[in-house]
């Protein structure tokens, strides 16, 4: 029978069935966890990954993805760094990646079996996945890898249904100039850019996509003894697409345009279409879209232009567009659209926007941005010109 002495007492002479019950508590107390002394940690941590580029440089640290040839990794000295296939000799990971093929789709639907799935290497322009069967490895030429994607971002994206507020991505730009003169200016100009496409990663085929467009300019010239000159431009539009091949979808749309310079109050248009997706690759993309919608214009009377206003016009009429994105070297991203809408129940009513944006980043999620948009309105209002054309830049905070 252990003894156990406290405060300098001996409980050797306290009764066997007292000291037996005082060793089981004694035991239980330093048995808890916050009495209990932590055991050594026997599992070794994974041993990093290392990169081993044709020159000869070697870095460990974390193989991160692949996307489209280009490998990210990065390492806690050199932070992330991405290079293209040919400048890597080999790469050696402990990690769990899913590797897709050019011409593979992938859907919830898709069964595992169908994607290579296991710890990668690459050597000798392969990318050899053990795929976990009875050892068996898959070699996949690095050509043909077009995406290589963590276990855990694989399982998220491909099995996880997001709620709404899930997947937005986008930039909001302002700017604005000030001159105090002979005649004082004021302008102000402003955009907001949403898109939120699920799934999230362009590895995987599209289901849904909501696209949210904001662009506005306001300013005026003011003189003493003179009439004020005002600019108020502004355009919304929004829509809503549903997938049903990887690059055809159905969608609606909706616009709203106030142009003072045109004498245009409101114009108004609520539609649906059909869309497809011609180029798609990690670089750019180009969409092609058509629609049929009802359309209203409302006209006001413009300051120092005779009665009378310009009537409303109800029209039903159709849109062919296009929208295009390119991303180039130095992380520069070039944006470009174009809707000319025809009336169908009034030939002259006719009309066209162009827009055109190019993205320079500056820090982290900071750039400079610069743009310019085209509208082309064939029935004015009276005493007003068809064509109105702006120039914007601004300070750009790109939200994803």
């Amino acid at each position: 029978m252990p003894q156990f002495k406290f405060a300098s007492r001996d409980f050797s002479r306290l009764p066997t069935t007292l000291r037996l019950m005082l060793g089981v508590i004694l035991g239980l107390t330093f048995a808890l966890p916050g009495h209990a002394q932590s055991a050594p940690d026997k599992s070794a941590a994974p041993a990093p990954d290392v990169i081993i580029f044709t020159n000869g440089d070697q870095l460990t640290g974390k193989l991160l993805r692949e996307v489209a040839g280009s490998v990210t990794f990065h390492s806690d000295i050199a932070g992330d760094v991405t290079v293209t296939w040919d400048k890597v000799k080999s790469i050696h990971s402990s990690q769990q990646f899913a590797v897709i093929q050019q011409g593979q789709h992938v859907n919830p639907k898709t069964a595992d079996g169908n994607i290579a799935q296991g710890v990668v290497q690459v050597q000798d322009d392969q990318v050899k996945v053990a795929t976990g069967t009875g050892g068996a490895t898959k070699d996949i030429p690095v050509k043909n890898a077009e995406y290589m994607i963590d276990e855990a971002t694989y399982g998220k994206e491909v099995r996880r249904n997001p709620g709404f507020g899930y997947g937005w991505t986008g930039a909001i730009t302002a700017g604005a100039s000030t001159v105090e003169a002979t005649q004082n200016s004021r302008a102000f100009n402003g955009a907001v850019a949403l898109v939120r496409t699920i799934p999230t990663v362009n590895w995987l085929d599209p289901r849904t996509r909501i696209l949210i467009d904001f662009t506005g300019a306001y300013g005026t010239v003011t003189q003493p003894g003179t009439a004020t000159i005002k600019t108020n431009i502004i355009h919304f539009d929004a829509e809503h697409d549903w997938y049903i091949t990887p690059r055809f979808y159905f969608l609606v749309d909706s616009s709203f345009d106030h142009n003072y310079s045109q004498g245009l109050d409101l114009q108004q248009i609520y539609g649906g279409g059909l869309g497809y997706t011609v180029i798609k690759t990690p670089k750019q993309e180009l969409d092609v879209k058509f629609d049929i919608h009802y359309e209203k214009q409302k006209f006001f009377l413009l300051p120092n232009i005779p009665p009378p206003v310009s009537p409303s016009k109800d029209l039903i009429g159709a849109s062919f567009g296009d929208t295009y994105m390119l991303k180039l070297p130095k992380g520069l991203i070039f944006n470009q659209g174009a809707v000319i809408t025809p009336a169908f129940n009034q030939s002259n009513a006719y009309s066209a926007v162009a827009t055109a944006g190019l993205l320079f980043p500056v820090y982290k999620r900071l750039g400079f941005s610069i743009g310019a948009l085209d509208d082309f309105l064939n029935d004015p209002a009276a005493g007003s010109k068809k064509n109105s054309f702006q120039f914007t830049a601004g300070v750009t905070y790109t939200l994803k």
